[in-house]
């Protein structure tokens, strides 16, 4: 009864961390704005010179750009923390820094890219078995590239459209290698994923799509 507990936590545990990444974790409410068009009655209303001013800095705005992964240190302990809870702290998880590279980018039209490149997690599962105590090594290996439309409501990012198809998802349990359904992550749909904020080079994305879990946000240094 246990071990399939801890086959269950094992397997919650790659799907929350994978949900950092593919664009797609779960299914979440739609979101959008609209933007009304100008009449041409208005423009032609006034005869003098119109004013120079500077446009008003739209939601999202701060997004455009490529963003590198550079503290996922918070978003592992975040999951850990909440599945050893989970499990009545009967498991528990250690991890050390990431390897690799995950790459965000957001484009002016409102489409975006994900990439990894040999990006590898490595942690310990901690738990005990007829009182034997057992460290569970786990690797987990990312590679590849999604695509997606995204819309900005408030500080809320939603995505659509998505394609995962090229990311490979590998994860490794005590020497045993296996890959990861994509269909795990849900069908492509409209999904709110992140609450984001934006300061200066450095951007923080808060994985908001898994329900009754509140997960530390990525942290993330502008690249271009």
């Amino acid at each position: 009864m246990k071990h399939s507990s801890n086959k269950r936590l094992l397997f919650l545990f790659t799907l929350l961390l994978a949900a950092a990444f593919m664009l797609a974790a779960c299914n979440g409410a739609s979101s959008g704005s609209s933007t009304s068009e100008p009449s041409s009655a208005a423009e032609t209303d006034s005869a003098l010179p119109a004013a120079t001013t500077a446009a008003p800095s739209l939601p999202g705005d701060c997004l455009i750009g490529s963003w590198s992964l550079t503290d996922f240190s918070s978003y592992m302990a975040s999951i850990q923390q909440n599945l050893s809870s989970a499990s009545g702290n009967d498991v528990t998880f250690s991890s050390g820094d990431f390897s690799g590279s995950a790459t965000w980018t957001f484009n002016a039209d409102n489409t975006a890219v994900f990439s990894a490149e040999n990006f590898q997690q490595n942690m310990t599962m901690h738990t005990s078995v007829n009182d034997t105590v057992m460290d569970i090594p786990i690797s987990i290996n990312i590679n590849g590239s999604g695509t997606g439309k995204y819309a900005v409501e408030d500080d809320k990012i939603s995505f659509s459209d998505q394609d995962n198809s090229s990311i490979a998802i590998n994860i490794d349990v005590m020497g045993t290698a296996s890959t990861i359904d994509q269909s795990l992550m849900g069908e492509s749909g409209t999904t709110r994923l992140y609450q984001y904020t934006c300061s200066g080079d450095t951007l923080s994305l808060k994985v908001i799509a898994v329900e009754n879990m509140d997960l530390a946000p990525l942290t993330l240094t502008r690249i271009h």
